[in-house]
């Protein structure tokens, strides 16, 4: 039979362990808790598009941009003509200096119908691209369209 003190011994180590689960609860992100959610979600169903949508987009926040950028990867395989999916997959890959790829996915973006162009120009997750001829050429292409969303 336990002494009280090895009961009192045993409440305090419970304690103890219950209190540091409670602490390490409150030190987690509220990204942390998101990304976990919709990470569970697709572990039932793989292909749920707004789920891997927000799980971009959160790894994106938190600065997992290989992360992010193979959930990008995975929506353009199941969303190619999505301009929103195109345009999410070349701030990945910018925000990994792939330019080639970045450029490449802005281009069918636009192609699909994107047309922010005040967003593309201050977008920051496209800041690594943003010198180079082809994203020039891109702007310039899209500034010059019919019904493009202008600066005012």
């Amino acid at each position: 039979m336990p002494s009280d003190d090895d009961k009192c011994a045993k409440l305090a180590h419970d304690e103890a362990v219950t209190g540091c689960r409670l602490a390490t609860l409150r030190k987690r992100s509220q990204l942390d808790f998101e990304i976990e959610f919709f990470e569970r979600i697709l572990s039932r169903d793989p292909n749920y598009i707004e789920v891997l949508m927000n799980l971009g987009d959160l790894f994106t926040q938190k600065g997992c941009h290989r992360r992010a950028l193979q959930v990008d990867l995975r929506l353009a395989r199941l969303c190619p003509r999505n301009p929103e999916v195109m345009y999410n997959l070349a701030c990945s890959h910018a925000q990994l200096q792939h330019t080639a790829d970045a450029l490449e996915a802005l281009r069918r973006a636009v192609r699909l119908g994107f047309d922010d162009l005040e967003h593309l120009i201050s977008d920051p997750d496209l800041a690594s691209v943003r010198a180079h001829p082809g994203f020039h050429r891109l702007v310039t292409d899209l500034a010059g369209r019919p019904g493009t969303q202008h600066v005012l």
